[in-house]
């Protein structure tokens, strides 16, 4: 490994152009830098999902994906590095935002008499040739972590090569923080569009690790009422929000993309949607857009039978709305444009004497008794 300060310079101009303009951030496009800066050429990316399953790798030879011939399926179970890196980051509740370093050293992990016969050092010899590592974790829950290699010959990392490579994380940390910060605010802007669309007026942003992203006051309002004066306090985008959980529901109630789910919570409805952000490595970064609306705003007439008969292209629109579609799903299920789908719910809406989707939910369910 060499370490000069044109490279230094050079690698830190690189990621701050990379942060700009990658799709993904950790890519070919690093390992590459690594290499021309520092001299780091058996370098792997690996992916997992925040619950430390194994999604694929990346090397200079590409992406590897899971799968069953994947080398990587059957040492899975006794990788202690992995096993350790993502303990510590669900304990300390790392996120895309951590830009102090966490390198793991593979020697300081396994004990110096297991070493040398272990069953990393034999996975790594006989993947990498390699008989040394260190591991850097970035990420929620450390499910990005990119490793550097070293062969018996050329020794174990030194004190001076962990200083680089701490050195590197801050440099990788800080363009991946920024890349992210640029990438979510990208998706709150494109997500607002699609509430105003839809015409509510309390809306919250969240993204899958509980940080509220975006809100405004009329849901801030409503939130005061239901959950006391000062939850506004909790509202952050860099730390967990303790409610989201009960809003949001378990994994298992999470019905994914392009669905909504209806919550009534005192005299409020929640209408929840998921927003999937995926990547070609198989991570899927998930985000969820609430609205709020009170009961008495929604009513209509106490009289919830069919006052005029739905065509057949709306009676289309009213079943997948009741399936928990979005007006885009609708659209793209049935070949419409999201206008004329918009065009069928003010229709339906008006036939059904309803003025919302929860009490047009209402209506079916009377309509099927």
């Amino acid at each position: 490994m060499r370490y000069e300060n044109i490279g230094d310079i050079n690698f830190f101009s690189e990621m701050a152009e990379h942060q700009i303009s990658a799709r993904e951030f950790f890519s070919c496009v690093l390992l590459d830098s690594l290499d021309r800066n520092f001299g780091l050429k058996n370098v792997l990316i690996c992916y997992f999902d925040k619950y430390g399953k194994f999604l694929s790798w990346t090397s200079q030879k590409g992406v590897m994906k899971d799968c069953e011939e994947h080398p990587y399926r059957n040492f899975f179970a006794n990788d202690v590095i992995r096993y350790k890196v993502y303990q510590d980051a669900v304990r300390d509740r790392l996120t895309y935002f951590n830009v102090i370093p966490r390198l793991y050293k593979s020697t300081d992990i396994i004990s110096s008499v297991d070493y040398n016969h272990s069953a990393y050092v034999r996975f790594i010899e006989e993947n990498f040739n390699a008989h040394y590592s260190v591991t850097m974790a970035f990420g929620i829950n450390a499910y990005i972590q990119v490793v550097f290699f070293k062969p018996i010959e050329n020794g174990d990392f030194t004190d001076e090569e962990i200083e680089v490579l701490n050195k590197i994380y801050v440099y990788v940390a800080n363009s991946y923080k920024n890349f992210k910060k640029y990438e979510q605010a990208k998706i709150v802007s494109n997500i607002q569009s699609e509430i105003i669309a839809s015409g509510e007026k309390a809306y919250l942003v969240t993204d899958d690790f509980m940080h509220i992203m975006s809100y405004n006051e009329t849901a801030s309002n409503y939130l005061k009422d239901i959950l006391g004066p000062t939850i506004t306090e909790e509202i952050s985008s860099t730390k967990p929000c303790t409610w989201l959980p009960f809003l949001l529901g378990s994994e298992e109630d999470n019905v994914g993309e392009n669905r909504v789910q209806i919550r009534v919570i005192k005299d409020y409805i929640f209408k929840i949607y998921t927003y999937d952000q995926s990547y070609s490595n198989g991570i899927i970064d998930r985000y969820h857009w609430i609205t709020i609306s009170m009961k008495e705003e929604g009513k209509g007439s106490d009289n919830l039978g069919t006052r005029l008969p739905l065509t057949q292209a709306e009676q289309r629109v009213a079943e997948l709305m009741y399936k928990g579609l979005t007006y885009k799903a609708i659209a793209d299920e049935l070949v419409i444009s999201y206008h004329t789908v918009k065009k069928h719910v003010q229709n339906i809406y008006t036939k059904c004497g309803v003025k919302s989707r929860f009490q047009l939910y209402k209506w079916l369910e009377n309509k099927e008794q």
